[in-house]
């Protein structure tokens, strides 16, 4: 029986940003894809992130932290 494998995101802003997460993401071996996120009343403009395996959420903040990119929201299972 194959297990259900959840998805989680992190919201960084800018297109560059999420770029940027994904190749430091593939460089650890961590397989994520760039998304855009919908867009607040807040926000002008469009907002995006990165989508990775829940599973991968605390080697994925470690990456990011390393690498310095700043995370404005982390989504999915804590």
């Amino acid at each position: 029986m194959k297990e259900y494998v959840r998805d989680c995101s992190a919201d960084l802003g800018s297109v560059t940003y999420a770029m940027k997460a994904q190749r430091v993401l593939g460089d650890a071996a961590i397989p994520s894809s760039v998304i855009k996120l919908e867009s607040s009343s807040r926000n002008r403009g469009c907002t995006y992130g990165i989508r990775f395996s829940c599973q991968q959420k605390n080697n994925v903040r470690t990456v990011l932290e390393a690498a310095r990119i700043s995370v404005k929201q982390w989504n999915g299972s804590d």
